[in-house]
C-alpha cells in the first residue's frame, strides 16, 4: 500500500515554471502584497526570479531569487513624492511630477547591477512575466523573454489602464481612484472636474508619458523594441487588490481579476515585552499608525502638538508607530516603537481602536481583525477610503489640516467606547471572508492558467483595439446628426415651397 501511495505521489502533474516578477515601486504597503504572491507562488514550486525594494531573504525558499533595488527608497525619499501625493496638491500638476519620477527610478533601476544582468543574459527563460505596471516600460520584459505579461496592482489602477484593456470606465460611476471615489451623488463641478481629469489622464498617458517610455526601452532593449504601449495593451490578465466594500462596484471583463486581502496573515505570538503591555491594559488600547508612506515624524509641529495633547488625554493606553527613537513630549500613557507587528497588534482583545492613514492595506489588516478605525488620510486614495470608512459604519474620520484636540479626542473615544462600530466591523469581515477561495489562491490559479495556456489572448476585450472614435460611436453620431440635419433641411424647404405656391 505504501509503494502504491508513493508511486501516486510521484505520478501527480505538477507544474514547475520560471517565473520573473518586476514589482519595483518603494512603498512597504505596496511591497506586503507583492511578497505575499512570490512567496506562495516560490512554495508552489515555480522557480521566481523577483526584482524588489524588499526583499524577503528567506533562505528556505531555494527557489526563490531576489535581485534588490532597495535604493530607490532614497530616490523617493529625495523626490519628496508624498508631498506630491499629497490631497491638497493639484492632481494634475502631480500625475505629471510622478511620472517624471518614475521616469528617473526605472532609469537607474535599469543601470543597477543585477537588473542588468537580468536582462542581457541570454540564457535566461520565463514562462510568465509579473509587473506592477506603473512604468510602461516594464512591459519590455515581456517581449525580451517572450513570455505572457500580467499586470499586477496592489490597489485599483488609474481609469487610463482599465480603458488599455478594454474594461469599461466611466468618470463619475468609476471616478480614477487618484480622484476619489467615495459618493457618486456629486456637483456639477465635480462631474466637470472629473471628465477634465479623464480626458488629460488619457492624453497624458498615451501622448506624452508612453512615448517617453518607450524612448527609454528603445535605450535599454534595443531599437527593435514593439511599441511598450501596444504590449501593454495586449497583457494576459490585470490582478487588482480591490475591497468591494471600499470600492465602487464595477464592471469588469474577464481577464481582470479582483483579489483582496492578498497580506493578511495568521496571528503569530507577540514579542514578550508587547505582549505583556498589552495584557495589563486592561482599559482599552488605541493602536496609532500613519503607515510605511505616511510617517508620524513627518508630521508638522502644529498637527504633532495636537495629535500628542489629545493622546495624553485618552483613558486607554497608546501604542504609536514612531520612526524615531525620542518623540519630544511623550505622555506618559503613550509607548513609541519604530515598527509594530500589525497585524498581531491589531489581534489583541484589548485593542479598542485604530487610528490610521486610510491606507488600504491598514483597512484590510483592520477588518480581518474587528478593530474600527479612526481615519486621518493625507494623500492618493485616503481620503476616499476615510470616507468609506465612514459611509459603511466601520469607523470615524478628522481632516489632518483642520482637526483640533477635542475633534481628535472626540472620535477616538466615540469609535472605541460605541458598539455599534465593533459590531459593524465583525459583520463586514464576515461578508468580506464569505467566499470559497482566498484573493492569493486565486491569484495562484489565474497565474498558473496563463503559464499552462501561454497566455490568455481568449479573455481578451476587443474594447482594447477601439479608438474613442470607435468607442465613443462617433461615427454613428455623426452619420445621425447628417440625417437629421438633412431631413430639418428637407422638411424645411417643402415647407418654404408650400407657402412660395400658395402665393
Amino acid at each position: 500500500m505504501f509503494l502504491v501511495f508513493g508511486f501516486l505521489l510521484l505520478s501527480t502533474p505538477t507544474l514547475c515554471s520560471n517565473i520573473l516578477g518586476v514589482f519595483t515601486y518603494p512603498s512597504f504597503s505596496h511591497q506586503s502584497v507583492f511578497q505575499s504572491i512570490w512567496k506562495e507562488l516560490s512554495l508552489k514550486g515555480h522557480n521566481v526570479t523577483v526584482v524588489t525594494p524588499n526583499p524577503l531573504n528567506d533562505p528556505s525558499l531555494t527557489n526563490l531569487t531576489e535581485i534588490s533595488v532597495r535604493f530607490t527608497y532614497d530616490l523617493i525619499k529625495q523626490a519628496k513624492i508624498q508631498k506630491v501625493l499629497s490631497k491638497n496638491a493639484n492632481v494634475f500638476q502631480s500625475l505629471y511630477d510622478v511620472c517624471r519620477f518614475l521616469d528617473v527610478m526605472v532609469e537607474a533601476e535599469l543601470n543597477s547591477t543585477g537588473f542588468k544582468e537580468l536582462i542581457v543574459d541570454e540564457y535566461n527563460h520565463f514562462d510568465l512575466v509579473l509587473v506592477d505596471g506603473l512604468h510602461p516600460v516594464v512591459y519590455a520584459l515581456a517581449e525580451r523573454f517572450k513570455a505572457p505579461v500580467v499586470g499586477v496592482s496592489p490597489f485599483g489602477v488609474l481609469a487610463v489602464i482599465y480603458n488599455n484593456v478594454g474594461n469599461p470606465t466611466h468618470p463619475v460611476l468609476y471616478p480614477d481612484v487618484l480622484f476619489g471615489f467615495h459618493n457618486i451623488e456629486q456637483s456639477i463641478w465635480f462631474k466637470i472636474k472629473s471628465v477634465l481629469w479623464s480626458l488629460w489622464s488619457r492624453y497624458h498617458h498615451h501622448d506624452i508619458f508612453v512615448p517617453r517610455a518607450h524612448g527609454i526601452a528603445k535605450k535599454y532593449f534595443g531599437d527593435g523594441t514593439p511599441y511598450v504601449g501596444d504590449v501593454e495593451k495586449n497583457q494576459s490578465m490585470l490582478f487588482h487588490n480591490l475591497n468591494p466594500l471600499l470600492y465602487p462596484l464595477r464592471p469588469n471583463v474577464p481577464m481582470i481579476v479582483e483579489m483582496g486581502q492578498m497580506h493578511i496573515k495568521p496571528v503569530k505570538p507577540l514579542p514578550q515585552d508587547l505582549q505583556r503591555i498589552l495584557d495589563n491594559a486592561t482599559e482599552g488600547v488605541i493602536y496609532f499608525s500613519l503607515g510605511s508612506n505616511v510617517k508620524s515624524v513627518n508630521l508638522d509641529e502644529k498637527l504633532r502638538k495636537i495629535v500628542i495633547e489629545a493622546l495624553s488625554e485618552l483613558p486607554y493606553k497608546v501604542l504609536w508607530k514612531w520612526e524615531t527613537n525620542y518623540l519630544p513630549g511623550r505622555p506618559k500613557n503613550v509607548v513609541t516603537r519604530k515598527w509594530f507587528p500589525q497585524q498581531d497588534i491589531l489581534a489583541h482583545r484589548n485593542i479598542r481602536a485604530f487610528v490610521t492613514q486610510g491606507g488600504l492595506q491598514s483597512i484590510e489588516e483592520a477588518v480581518s481583525r474587528g478593530v474600527p478605525l479612526i481615519g486621518m488620510p493625507f494623500a492618493t486614495d485616503q481620503p476616499s477610503n476615510v470616507h468609506k470608512i465612514i459611509d459603511i459604519g466601520i469607523g470615524l474620520g478628522v481632516d489632518p489640516g483642520t482637526v483640533t484636540k477635542e475633534e481628535l479626542k472626540k472620535c477616538i473615544i466615540e469609535v472605541a467606547e460605541n458598539n455599534k462600530y465593533h459590531r459593524r466591523i465583525h459583520e463586514i469581515r464576515d461578508i468580506l471572508y464569505d467566499k470559497p477561495m482566498t484573493g492569493l489562491e486565486k491569484f495562484v490559479w489565474w497565474s498558473e492558467y496563463v503559464i499552462r495556456h501561454k497566455g490568455a489572448e481568449h479573455l481578451r476585450s476587443p474594447a482594447a483595439d477601439f479608438t474613442w472614435f470607435d468607442y465613443l460611436l462617433l461615427e454613428v453620431v455623426v452619420v445621425a446628426v447628417v440625417l437629421s440635419g438633412t431631413i430639418i433641411y428637407l422638411w424645411y424647404k417643402v415647407i418654404q415651397l408650400t407657402i412660395y405656391w400658395r402665393k
